[in-house]
């Protein structure tokens, strides 16, 4: 159960109100984390503005997605893990393949890389080696793949540990246990 309060539309002022108006045209629901982050302005706004520019950034929504749910296993977020698994499902997919990318692999041998250099940044608090890099680089990312993946990390840490704090109730189908 939540330990932050829930802010529902008719409790939400009407700034929140328009974000949750958005989100719902978005996802078809304001899911319990944007409820619970809703406590704090700065908490919601930060998530979605770096949700806003990460979408407009040089990784691909795949690409983004399996960042991301490699960044909430890495971390122990049943939410997010949730989250990213049907992100990656509607994106196409299968299951065992995500399960295989939660586990740290995966058989495309670009997004295996992208795995890798997630796990390596989380591991090296981001002292990744000279060889990480080069690794990462000749699987086909740039410079910019680099400095981006960092923007990822920290919006998923941001709802990861929100989550964690908050206990953020599921309501969507919880992932495969691995």
């Amino acid at each position: 159960m939540a330990r932050l309060p829930i802010i529902t539309h008719e409790k939400a002022d009407q700034d929140t109100k328009n974000t949750y108006d958005a989100i719902a045209s978005k996802f078809g629901m304001v899911p319990n984390i944007f409820k619970g982050m809703a406590n704090s302005s700065v908490t919601l706004n930060a998530y979605l503005k770096l949700d806003e520019m990460i979408t407009g950034g040089n990784f691909s929504p795949v690409e983004q997605d399996i960042v991301r749910i490699v960044v909430s296993q890495a971390n122990g977020c049943d939410y997010c893990v949730a989250a990213h698994t049907m992100g990656l499902s509607s994106k196409g997919m299968d299951t065992e393949e995500i399960l295989n990318i939660r586990k740290g692999t995966a058989s495309d041998a670009k997004q295996a890389a992208l795995v890798n250099f997630t796990l390596k940044v989380l591991e090296t608090k981001g002292f990744v080696s000279d060889d990480d890099l080069e690794s990462f680089k000749n699987a086909g990312f740039t410079d910019t793949h680099a400095a981006e993946i960092t923007v990822i990390i920290a919006q998923k840490t941001l709802s990861n540990f929100f989550n964690h704090i908050n206990d953020t109730d599921l309501d969507l189908p919880a992932a495969q246990a691995i």
